[in-house]
C-alpha cells in the first residue's frame, strides 16, 4: 500500500471515530444488552460445585466438570425432577446455559424440567456419555413450555453417567489444545499468552505468519466472548484450519498475510459455565470503548501492536452464535479500507456454496463491540460472524471454510 493510501486510511479512520464518539456521547446511542447494564465489574453468584442426591429415588446429578451449569436438582413428583439454572448475575441476556451429569442406582425414566431464573429456553438439549460424541434428544422426549420459558426432557438414566447440555462441551482447554496441536504441526503457527482473565486464566494468542514480505497484511480473528456460543467456536476453528492448510491458495495467502487469532477471549466464563458474562459480571462484547475488563484490555493492547508495526489490517472477524446464520456487517455507506471488500467476500461464499442462503444485516459503527473497535482503530472492514445454534455441524464447517477461502482470494486481489 502506498504512503498516500495509508495516510488517507488514517484520516478517514480518525474522522469517523471522532464523529461516532461524539454522536454516541451526545445522543446517548450506546446501548447495552440488557438496558441499563454497564461494563464496570460487578458481583456474580458463584455456582456451588456439588453432587445433588435424591435419596428416595436413588438418582443423582452434578456440575463437577469444566463448563457445567446447574444450581439445584430436586424432586417435584414421581419420576419428575427440576434442574434449576440461574445466571452468574442479572440483568443478563435471556439465553440460559446448562450442562450437568445425571445417573441413578437402577435404570429408570427421569422427566427433568429445565427451570430458568432470569431467562427463557434457548438451547435444545444434547446428551453424551463421553463429552466427545453428542446426540440431540429425540423430539418425542422434549417439550418446550413457552408460557413460562422452561423445558422438559425425558431420559432413561442408570449407573452409567449421562451428560446433558445445551450444546456440545467445547471448553477453553479443548480449544487451546486444538491451537497447540496445530502449532506443533505447522512451523508458521505460534501460540503465546498475552494476558490473564479475572481468575488468572491465560488469554492466548494464536498467530499464523508465513509471510515473505516486509509489509504483510493482517487479518484479525476473535472467538468466544460469550461462553455458550459453541457453534461460533466451531466455525472459528474451521476458518483458521482452512487458512493453515497446505493448499496452493493458503500458501500464497500466508506469504502475504499474518492472521492474529484470539481463540477464547472469555476463559473464565467458558469454564465456569456462565450464560454470557465474564467473572467480572460483564458482557465483554460491550466493553470495546471503556475497556473496564482485563480480558478486553489484554486483547486491545496486543492488537494495538499491529498498529504500531505500521501493517495494514485488511479485515476483522468476531465469531458468535445466535438463532440463525447471519453476517452483521458495516453499513454500506460507511467507507473503510478497500471499500467493497465485504460485498466481494460474501459473493465469493455464495459462489462456493450456491445452495447456502447467506443472510447479511449491515448496521452502524457506534456500539461498543469488537467489530466496531476494529473499524475505528484500523480503518478496516469487519464482521460479527454469527452461526446458528442449530445449524448442522458439517454446514457450520463448510460455510466457515468457504468464508476463509473467499476472504483469502479477495484480500490477495487487493494486495497484489
Amino acid at each position: 500500500m502506498t504512503f498516500r493510501n495509508r495516510l488517507t486510511t488514517i484520516i478517514i479512520t480518525a474522522v469517523l471515530f471522532m464523529s461516532a464518539c461524539k454522536s454516541t456521547q451526545d445522543a446517548g446511542i450506546i446501548s447495552y444488552d440488557p438496558p441499563g447494564a454497564t461494563t464496570e465489574t460487578k458481583p456474580i453468584d458463584l455456582q456451588e460445585r456439588m453432587v445433588f442426591q435424591i435419596d428416595d429415588a436413588g438418582i443423582f446429578a452434578d456440575n463437577m466438570f469444566v463448563g457445567a451449569r446447574i444450581n439445584d436438582f430436586s424432586k417435584t413428583g414421581p419420576k419428575h425432577y427440576r434442574a434449576l439454572i440461574t445466571p452468574e448475575n442479572a440483568p443478563i441476556n435471556r439465553s440460559p446455559w446448562y450442562a450437568f451429569r445425571v445417573w441413578a442406582d437402577e435404570p429408570q425414566l427421569a422427566r427433568i424440567q429445565l427451570w430458568y431464573e432470569d431467562g427463557a429456553h434457548r438451547y435444545y438439549p444434547k446428551i453424551s456419555r463421553d463429552r466427545k460424541t453428542w446426540t440431540p434428544v429425540d423430539s418425542v422426549h422434549f417439550n418446550h413450555d413457552r408460557t413460562i420459558g422452561s423445558a422438559w426432557v425425558s431420559l432413561m438414566v442408570g449407573p452409567d453417567t449421562l451428560y446433558v447440555s445445551g450444546q456440545e462441551i467445547l471448553d477453553t482447554g479443548m480449544i487451546h489444545s486444538w491451537a497447540g496441536e496445530l502449532a506443533d504441526e505447522k512451523p508458521f503457527i505460534t501460540t503465546s499468552q498475552i494476558g490473564e482473565s479475572h481468575q488468572g486464566r491465560p488469554i492466548m494468542k494464536m498467530e499464523i505468519d508465513g509471510t515473505e514480505t516486509d509489509d504483510p497484511g493482517v487479518i484479525i480473528v476473535i472467538g468466544r466472548q460469550h461462553p455458550p456460543e459453541v457453534t461460533g467456536s466451531m466455525g472459528m476453528m474451521a476458518f483458521v484450519d482452512r487458512m493453515a492448510d497446505d493448499s496452493e491458495l493458503s500458501r500464497r495467502f500466508r506469504e502475504q498475510f499474518r492472521v492474529v487469532v484470539i481463540p477464547v477471549m472469555n476463559p473464565d466464563g467458558v469454564d465456569k459455565g456462565h450464560w454470557r458474562h465474564n467473572f467480572g459480571g460483564v458482557d465483554l462484547n460491550r466493553d470495546w470503548i471503556t475497556f473496564n475488563q482485563p480480558e478486553n484490555r489484554a486483547v486491545r493492547d496486543e492488537l494495538l501492536k499491529i498498529k504500531d508495526s505500521g501493517h495494514q489490517v485488511y479485515y476483522g472477524l468476531d465469531f458468535h452464535s445466535t438463532s440463525y446464520d447471519v453476517f452483521y456487517t458495516i453499513n454500506k455507506d460507511i467507507p473503510y479500507f478497500s471499500h467493497g471488500l465485504t460485498d466481494r467476500w460474501l459473493e465469493g461464499i455464495t459462489r462456493i456454496l450456491p445452495d447456502y442462503e447467506l443472510v447479511e444485516e449491515p448496521f452502524g459503527v457506534a456500539s461498543p463491540i469488537a467489530k466496531n473497535w476494529i473499524f475505528h482503530t484500523f480503518g478496516a472492514g469487519a464482521v460479527t460472524y454469527e452461526i446458528g445454534d442449530n445449524t448442522p455441524r458439517e454446514l457450520v464447517r463448510d460455510v466457515a471454510r468457504a468464508a476463509a477461502t473467499s476472504l483469502m482470494e479477495e484480500v490477495l486481489k487487493v494486495k497484489e
